[in-house]
């Protein structure tokens, strides 16, 4: 069946239909049988058997509904003639599906599924280093005391000393030359922010004279004014009359 059904895990056959017509005599005896071979050990996992004796040859297709064998238990089909007559157009349709918790692992919904555990870290043992245990083993290594301090020898502690001597130093150079710096730039914004340029500055200036008179120190009265101020206060004494009804 390997190069009939799918090469799946987890494939499952649940259905089954054939389809054929016989050709032979209605007197003649003839049986059809459909069936598939036990693919491990012997026997049938499917056989059906159409007896066709005694009547006329004609089509027929059967259909029938498993309960979801595995494929891997199917072995190969046939579709036998026993008595007189012969068999045309055959067709076999398998319906399968494929299980997907055929191994539980695969899904956690599925049952019988293991959570799995995490892996163990491997735990390192420098006792155990070769490469290790020759480093700690040299001469280089450093020596302490009681109290778990590193004895420092004295040609040790002399270069630590002269490179502390140097550092300071540098860092003293740097520390002056910061200063200088900063002096030369304050004396450079002083020149260009002095002042004494504008004190001995004059603006030129003087008397500027009045250039207009009037001709006449009186004006007189605008007759067209006192006529709106007459028109005003008459129409606003005829509406204080009208308030107190007058």
């Amino acid at each position: 069946m390997g190069t009939v059904l799918p090469s799946v895990p987890g494939l499952d056959i649940n259905g089954l239909i054939y389809r054929y017509r016989t050709v032979k005599n209605t007197e003649d005896a003839m049986k059809v049988h459909v069936s598939n071979l036990k693919a491990q050990g012997g026997g049938y996992i499917f056989r059906e058997t159409d007896d066709w004796s005694g009547v006329p040859g004609n089509r027929i297709t059967k259909s029938f509904a498993l309960g979801n064998i595995s494929g891997a238990n199917w072995g190969n089909g046939s579709i036998s003639v026993e008595g007189t007559g012969s068999v045309e157009d055959a067709v076999v349709v398998y319906s399968y599906r494929v299980d997907a918790c055929y191994d539980p692992q695969l899904n956690p919904d599925c049952v019988g599924y293991i959570k799995p555990s995490p892996p163990i870290a491997e735990v390192y043992d420098l006792m155990e280093d070769e490469l290790a245990l020759s480093v700690l083993d040299s001469d280089t290594n450093f020596k302490y005391d009681q109290d778990g301090n590193r004895i420092v020898d004295d040609e040790e502690e002399e270069q630590e000393t002269r490179l502390e001597m140097g550092l300071t130093a540098s860092a003293n150079a740097l520390t002056m030359l910061r200063v200088e710096g900063q002096s030369a730039i304050i004396d450079a914004i002083n020149l260009n922010t002095s002042l004494a340029t504008y004190y001995n500055s004059s603006i030129n200036g003087g008397t500027y004279a009045d250039g207009y008179a009037l001709a006449d120190a009186t004006l007189p009265d605008s007759a067209r004014g006192l006529r709106n101020n007459l028109a005003q206060q008459l129409l606003h004494e005829e509406m204080v009359q009208m308030q107190y009804g007058e």
